[in-house]
């Protein structure tokens, strides 16, 4: 049942210590895992993962084929390894909501080693394998390291390149934890209204609106109350939040919401999940 993302910079050991915790449940533990590796998509898709990474819809669909198959695999008696990246805070705040909605336990185990040690570990590695330059140094560069205070990036166990597996820490972070609740905002919800999509759309998109012209007028800081929205806040606001990386969130949130969150149609509820689904995936 629990879920365990894995979770570093290209080429720093997730496959490895993916298998090594594999083996501990599998022969200690008794248990059935279910490892899901990108590598093995990638390959299923035809396509070279040097290539995949730069293109934008390509990278997409991986994500949404990981994020689909670990969430069919989930069961009350096995335990699914999502042996991937998992490098965007976007993307592991999904497999947060998606599993807190399946009352599913999660943990983090992120690879921390040095880039310059990736690299070095990339080099080691047979020529099909490799990441050529320019890929290895845009994920690294888009890499969002996961932070323990957040709690889509928590229980977060920390592995360095030469530490022997935790596997007791692991276990116990999955299995002698309290299954998570499901609230309101993980809950999958039925589009049971004509005007549901709709309202999603034009909510959105005026959320945004309301940040554009925040940012038109040059404010910045924390705490930002939204025009026309009285009472409603970001956690912060400055230059470095563009309006590419908004709407790409905007477009993450109404995926997301169509099939995962339990936005009803009451408007004000899809306006206080977009500017929380946004505190912490953008402003955070």
């Amino acid at each position: 049942m629990p879920l365990i993302l894995m979770v570093g910079l290209p080429s720093s050991g997730k496959t490895t210590r993916a298998r090594e915790i594999q083996k501990f449940f599998t022969e200690q533990q008794h248990r059935e895992v279910v490892l899901i590796s990108d590598n093995e998509i990638i390959s299923n898709m035809n396509i070279d993962k040097n290539v995949l990474y730069l293109e934008m819809k390509k990278e997409k669909d991986l994500r949404s084929k990981l994020h689909s198959d670990a969430l069919k695999s989930l069961t009350k008696e096995n335990v699914v390894i999502l042996d991937s990246g998992n490098f965007i805070k976007g993307f592991r705040y999904e497999l947060y909501c998606s599993s807190k909605s399946l009352s599913t336990p999660k943990c983090l185990v992120v690879c921390d080693i040095s880039t310059e040690k990736a690299w070095e570990l990339n080099e080691n590695r047979p020529e099909q394998e490799k990441y050529v330059r320019k890929t290895f140094n845009d994920l690294v560069m888009r890499y969002e390291e996961p932070n323990h205070s957040n709690r889509w990036d928590s229980p977060l166990i920390n592995l360095q390149l030469d530490d022997t597996l935790p596997a007791e820490e692991i276990r116990k972070a999955i299995f002698e934890v309290a299954a998570p609740v499901p609230n309101q905002s993980t809950i999958n919800a039925p589009l049971n209204s004509s005007s549901y999509l709709y309202d999603l759309d034009q909510k959105t998109q005026e959320v945004i609106n309301s940040i554009i012209q925040l940012k038109k007028q040059g404010v910045e800081g924390e705490n930002i109350e939204l025009v026309d929205y009285e009472g409603k806040y970001l956690n912060k606001l400055d230059k470095s939040i563009s309006l590419v990386q908004l709407a790409k969130s905007r477009k993450q949130f109404l995926s997301y919401a169509k099939s995962h969150v339990s936005i009803t149609n009451d408007q004000t509820n899809i306006v206080n999940m977009f500017i929380q689904f946004l505190n912490k995936s953008v402003t955070c």
